[in-house]
């Protein structure tokens, strides 16, 4: 009798001892786990440099726009001016599209940002949740050449800004490269 209860434990212990590793069940539920916890920080790091991305997008379409609407102006109207823009004021962290020589004078309703425009038709940057590093104003003339003056005689050498959050993190450079007006 003590030998069969011995041979059980000794079986007992044998298949104990040597059962190694996890189930098959155990590592579908790691996996598992480990999945919601990826998506969670991937989508998380994403999302809080969205504003940042869609800023600069942003940014650079309305560019587009101010070169198109400069582009459109018939140049032999008399009195006419053939000059567009966009103008930056960073004290305020607004800006806005206007046409002529005067940037705070005619100004234009951009397309596509309603929510984020005022009475006064500018774009108030502080509930996009992003900034621009410097104020600027940027001139077209009808051939969609950039200036950074009225009259058309300072001719840009460089335009570079650089979008940042309210709080940091990501930031993003746009760029008009000179003489061709080019926004890539």
């Amino acid at each position: 009798m003590q030998d069969q209860t011995r041979s059980r434990r000794a079986v007992a212990v044998k298949i104990i001892g040597t059962e190694k590793g996890f189930t098959l069940l155990e590592i579908i539920a790691i996996l598992v786990i480990l999945g919601i916890l990826a998506v969670v920080v991937v989508s998380r790091t994403t999302s809080m440099n969205a504003e940042v991305y869609t800023g600069a997008d942003t940014l650079k379409t309305h560019l587009r726009y101010a070169q198109t609407v400069a582009m459109n102006k018939d140049p032999n109207v008399v009195g006419g001016f053939t000059v567009a823009g966009i103008s930056y004021d960073a004290g305020a962290n607004q800006y806005w599209l206007f046409s002529g020589v005067n940037p705070s004078a005619n100004i234009m309703l951009l397309p596509d940002d309603a929510r984020f425009t005022d009475a006064s038709r500018k774009i108030n940057l502080n509930d996009k949740k992003i900034r621009f590093d410097r104020g600027f104003t940027i001139y077209f003339n009808n051939r969609g050449i950039p200036y950074v003056s009225y009259p058309l005689a300072l001719l840009m050498t460089d335009f570079t800004v650089t979008v940042s959050g309210l709080s940091g993190g990501a930031t993003r450079v746009v760029q008009i490269t000179p003489e061709t007006g080019f926004i890539p």
